[in-house]
């Protein structure tokens, strides 16, 4: 049997456990709450559009005026119909 550098034997053990490490979270000074962060649905949605478009570049390995483009594409309002998709697929 390989010779184990450590001992484990009861008298090597710990007597005590040591006690779990606590985290305290604790907001910086001077931080806005979180209702203050986006004031309007259009700063939400300017900052989705942002990071979206930085996950585009990043991932695609393209520029972020590109990424930019294709987010506004993407993220664009999608034009009504009279006819909704379920109807169209009865017609055919």
């Amino acid at each position: 049997m390989p010779h184990l550098p450590f001992s484990t034997s009861p008298s090597s053990l710990p007597k005590t456990s040591p006690s779990p490490p606590s985290i305290v979270l604790v907001p910086a000074s001077g931080a806005s709450s979180k209702k203050e962060l986006y004031k309007s649905t259009d700063n939400m949605a300017s900052a989705y559009r942002t990071r979206y478009a930085q996950y585009l570049a990043a991932t695609f390995n393209m520029s972020l005026e590109a990424a930019l483009a294709e987010a506004d594409t993407q993220l664009a309002p999608r034009r009504s119909s009279d006819v909704s998709e379920a109807e169209a697929h009865r017609e055919s």
